[in-house]
């Protein structure tokens, strides 16, 4: 009998086998959990494609039609066919680029709105109109580029809002629901989830948090009985879908460790940052010999970007009052007949830079309801630095009314005007609550009040000063018009609903 060398008489011992590594990034087909997700997403970005491609056939179909229709000739369906198929495979290959690159066909609750869509279509017809030039076609009007980007705007929008809206429901009666493993300080875990269970919604997936946990320094290894050991074997992709870190406050081994864990496992990792965090600074890389820098700058709109939010506060501004000034004057007269007391109240406020300003209200307490706040003091019901009553003695009936769909804060559109105010930005503060703030909540200040702002839009009254903070700085940090325009587009619906005012 043989024997192993350097094992006399010993029987040969086979080394050990160990288990082939599947890397999700060579096998994204993987069975289980992870294998569904890729499914999932494979046919949404796939329905998606079809709605687009779709949308640019009819819209285009639409355009071709409308151009015989006017030129009184009769709808020649083969006509418009041949056109359509040596210009559609241009212009849909282009558009779908250009959303690709726009993220629009990201995940269900990454996907920009219809600004993008607009962007996006409106940078395709250009590109086509380009390509057509310089390909030498022939066409003698242009009006066929400018409607079929009106038509296959429409179309995309139309076609994808239902989209969004059938598989709502589909995911609503399926009871689809995002579970979330929360790790972190158990007060900023708590805190995260009361907002994630509050809201219960990701554009119609709701979170459900299955299970909370601290990441603590030291391996599994190290500590297999201990914390990093629960938390390894809560990273169960059968049973949650997404981790999300609470702050960044622990020791940078065991974060690594974490997102090492869940790599290999397929669980994307959210960060939600803290309030601090929030009202710190935002980065920029500058090059420096041997290691990385990073420059803090304070999240403050200047230079150009002031300018722009500027003239679209004043345009914008001008328009929605000349629109709803039989409105407000109606409300004037009716607070100067209901108890003859002045019809605008001027409350002293704080503003950018720390500085105070005339905010202009429709007064919607009785007279002299300031001096009353103090005794008021013990019935507050908001949490911080707000003072907010939902049945405030001092209110009237006219007022109840306009603080219902805030028609009381509409002459803060002359602040807006004066440049005192912006359309869009965090809420003005008296001066009561702004003296209960810390050092780093003032930071808000660091950009012009709103007249609206994401604090509107996303709960109002019934949100926490702490989110309140956060959705502040996520909009100083994130602004552009088109933030604006989105904010103000989902003011309407949120006024009109009445959702979390008093």
């Amino acid at each position: 009998m043989t024997t192993a060398r350097g094992e006399p008489g010993g029987a040969q011992r086979a080394a050990p086998q160990r288990p082939a590594r599947r890397d999700a990034r060579f096998f994204p087909l993987l069975p289980g959990p992870a294998g569904g997700k890729t499914l999932r997403r494979g046919i949404s970005v796939l329905a998606l494609l079809t709605i687009d491609v779709a949308a640019a056939f009819v819209g285009i179909y639409a355009a071709l039609a409308g151009k015989l229709v006017l030129q009184g000739d009769p709808i020649d369906s083969a006509a418009i066919w041949n056109v359509e198929q040596k210009v559609l495979p241009l212009a849909a290959t282009t558009m779908i680029l250009l959303f690709a690159w726009n993220r629009l066909y990201a995940a269900r609750e990454e996907r920009p709105g219809a600004a993008r869509v607009l962007s996006g279509t409106a940078l395709a017809t250009l590109a086509v109109l380009v390509i057509t030039v310089i390909a030498g076609w022939r066409f003698d009007t242009y009006y066929i580029f400018y409607s079929s980007w009106f038509l296959v705007s429409i179309s995309v929008l139309a076609l994808r809002a239902s989209y969004e809206s059938v598989t709502a429901l589909v995911l609503d009666a399926i009871q689809f629901e995002r579970r979330a493993l929360l790790v972190g300080e158990p007060r900023l875990v708590n805190t995260v989830a009361e907002g994630l269970e509050r809201t219960q919604s990701r554009r119609g997936v709701p979170y459900r948090v299955v299970g909370r946990r601290r990441l603590v320094p030291g391996t599994a290894r190290e500590n297999p009985h201990g914390v990093a050991g629960e938390l390894r074997r809560a990273l169960d992709p059968a049973q949650v879908d997404e981790v999300i870190l609470t702050g960044s406050a622990t020791e940078s081994e065991a974060v690594l460790e974490l997102l090492d864990v869940c790599r290999k496992r397929g669980l994307p990792v959210r960060l939600a940052p803290t309030t601090v965090q929030l009202l710190s600074h935002s980065l920029r890389a500058v090059p420096a010999p041997g290691l990385p820098l990073f420059e803090l700058r304070p999240p403050v709109l200047s230079g150009a970007a002031f300018l722009a939010k500027r003239v679209f506060d004043l345009v914008v501004g001008t328009l929605i009052l000349i629109v709803l000034a039989p409105l407000l004057a109606a409300f004037a007269l009716a607070i100067k007949l209901g108890d003859r007391g002045q019809v605008i109240h001027r409350s002293r406020r704080v503003g950018v830079d720390e500085s105070e300003f005339t905010c202009f209200k429709f007064r919607s307490m009785r007279p002299g309801a300031e001096t009353e706040q103090q005794s008021l003091e013990a019935a507050n019901e908001a949490g911080g630095a707000l003072f907010k009553i939902r049945d405030d003695p001092r209110v009237t009936k006219v007022g109840r009314v306009m603080r219902r769909f805030s028609i009381d804060e509409m002459p803060q559109l002359i602040n807006v005007l004066r440049g005192e105010m912006s359309l869009v930005g965090p809420r003005p503060l008296p001066v009561r609550d702004y003296e209960r703030l810390d050092d780093l909540q003032k930071n808000r200040y660091l950009v012009l009040p709103g007249l609206t702002g994401l604090w509107q839009v996303s709960g109002r009254s019934d949100l926490s000063f702490d989110e309140l903070v956060r959705l502040d700085f996520y909009y100083i940090e994130y602004w552009s018009i088109w933030l604006d325009l989105t904010i103000l587009a989902r003011t309407v619906p949120v006024v009109l609903g009445g959702r979390g005012a008093y």
